[in-house]
């Protein structure tokens, strides 16, 4: 008997697959958080712009008669640093005129200040540049243009002076007043006049001598009076022409021996072990051991309106380089500094060559090396005596 084959049975049918309930809650949320994502991109266009907006600088702002108004301050620094660096200014002696370049003259733009002043400028408002100065940069250029503004006098010609340009002075007002001094593009030019120079005759001179190298800005008045001898007699002796042309490097024997000490010298505040006298009317410091002068050189004190202070004191803090600031200046990294009263020190100074003279805010200025040789010679607490 054949086997009895199984039926083929039909197969169930296929569920319907419906969408989880939470689906369209799915996709309403992305379409709500695609558009809250466009919102915040414009959003964060929207401010970029603001900020942007108010980066600008008010409209019809100006400097110098540059107008800046609507630029972003990025802009308007590189266009006024364009224009202005190229500036030039007319430096007179009378009729007589030589225009130089700002920046050949060491003297910058303060971008960052004036920047800072337009951006709370109002419309239409008209800003006085401000600038920086590179005194080293300035004096080298006085020095160059000198050649050309120096009049050497006439010799044997009473009446027909020279005329000479006081490379210190004009320095000094720059450095009162730099902003003034050359706001108007016209600076006139501090001269000295210069008489003929008396004729001796040092030429069998066989006395001691010392060499003397000149220093950038050095003038033979300052150098006579270093080594204690005339300016007409440092002239004869090396026959210089004119007492107002000589130049840096230039090598002049001096008819002394060695560094000048003055007869009169102060009294240290204590004769045992070390000090350091200021005096304010030969303009010289003092460096003492055990009472005895082991050096000496001339200095600036403070000005009539800003004198030294008088009286005896220790040194109570020294500092390699220090920024200082006052009334009217401020002076970077002031080198090899030793502070004896207050705001009141012995430091070196790069920003003029006029030792001999009172030029100061207060302080006692020397030449760079001297200043860290006084800074080596003395410690905190060594005495200090500032005479008149």
């Amino acid at each position: 008997m054949a086997p009895i084959l199984p039926v083929p049975q039909p197969l169930p049918p296929r569920p319907v697959r419906r969408p989880p309930s939470w689906l369209p809650w799915v996709l309403i949320g992305g379409a709500t958080g695609f558009a809250f994502l466009i919102a915040i991109v414009c959003l964060l266009v929207l401010i970029v712009m603001y900020l942007s907006a108010n980066n600008r600088i008010a409209d019809g702002v100006s400097v110098a008669g540059i107008d800046i108004g609507g630029q972003s301050a990025e802009d308007a620094a590189g266009a006024l640093e364009m224009t202005l660096s190229r500036s030039l200014i007319s430096l007179t002696d009378g009729d007589r005129e030589w225009q130089v370049s700002l920046s050949e003259l060491g003297i910058a733009l303060d971008t960052d200040a004036l920047i800072e002043q337009a951006a709370d400028a109002e419309a239409n408002q008209t800003i006085a540049p401000a600038y920086t100065i590179d005194f080293n940069q300035t004096q080298t250029r006085l020095i160059a243009l000198s050649e050309a503004v120096n009049i050497a006098p006439v010799q044997g010609r009473p009446g027909q002076n020279g005329r000479a340009l006081d490379i210190e002075n004009t320095l000094n007002r720059l450095y009162l007043d730099l902003n003034g001094e050359i706001a108007d593009g016209v600076m006139a030019l501090s001269m000295i006049d210069v008489e003929p120079a008396p004729i001796e005759d040092l030429a069998t001179y066989n006395g001691e001598t010392t060499t003397h190298v000149v220093e950038r800005g050095q003038e033979l008045g300052l150098i006579a009076r270093q080594y204690g001898v005339t300016v007409e007699a440092i002239v004869a002796l090396n026959a210089i022409d004119n007492a107002d042309l000589i130049y840096p490097g230039q090598e002049l024997l001096i008819p002394a021996s060695g560094e000048y000490i003055p007869e009169d010298l102060p009294q240290p505040p204590t004769n045992s072990g070390r000090a350091l006298v200021v005096s304010i009317s030969q303009q010289r410091i003092y460096a003492f051991e055990n009472g005895d002068v082991v050096r000496t050189h001339l200095v600036s004190t403070g000005r009539d309106e800003t004198p030294t202070v008088l009286g005896d004191y220790t040194i109570r803090v020294k500092y390699a380089a220090d920024d200082m600031s006052g009334p009217g200046y401020f002076l970077p990294q002031v080198p090899w500094t030793m502070y004896f009263y207050q705001g009141y020190a012995v430091h070196g100074t790069y920003w003029h060559n006029s030792f001999g003279r009172q030029m100061s805010h207060g302080c006692v200025n020397l030449p760079v090396e001297e200043a860290e040789w006084f800074f080596n010679f003395a410690q905190v607490g060594t005495p200090i005596r500032v005479v008149a």
